[in-house]
């Protein structure tokens, strides 16, 4: 698999540990602390987790793939970035070749209804989408947590 360039800076991608075994592209993810296979959503979503660090938020308050109950299903969240144990950035992240669509943000809306976090962020890697569920409006950036 090639690894696309995604629309996050170099030194996000710098931090990101990639191995070629058995035929396969595996990616460490530093949350869970194991190698996965790197399919292209995974390859976006280990970006998100280094950006979400970046922006001040804890490797050890960030869940990855969480289990979730959204009315009668059991669904995952990609990503949720947390602070005082209360949720802040729900993360949706699709495979760059996923266009971020209302049926992207009606997803990441109808977990965030579980979830209650102040701002949801959907990547496909290529293109971001920040909204501010208090204040019911896009945002330009992620907020940075401090």
């Amino acid at each position: 698999m090639t690894l696309n360039k995604l629309n996050f800076s170099d030194t996000i991608t710098a931090a990101l540990r990639t191995k070629l075994e058995e035929g396969k592209q595996w990616i460490f993810d530093s949350v869970r602390k194991k190698w996965l296979v790197c399919t292209p959503e995974e390859w976006v979503r280990q970006h998100a987790v280094q950006y979400l660090i970046v922006n001040g938020y804890s490797i050890h308050h960030i869940q990855v793939e969480t289990g979730l109950k959204t009315g009668f299903n059991t669904k995952r969240s990609d990503l949720i970035a947390n602070s005082n144990g209360k949720p802040q950035v729900l993360v949706e992240c699709k495979s760059p070749s996923v266009k971020l669509s209302q049926d992207t943000f009606n997803q990441a809306f109808n977990y965030n209804n579980t979830i209650g976090a102040k701002t949801i962020w959907l990547t496909n890697g290529l293109q971001n989408l920040y909204w501010d569920c208090k204040a019911n409006k896009q945002l330009e950036e992620l907020p940075r947590h401090l």
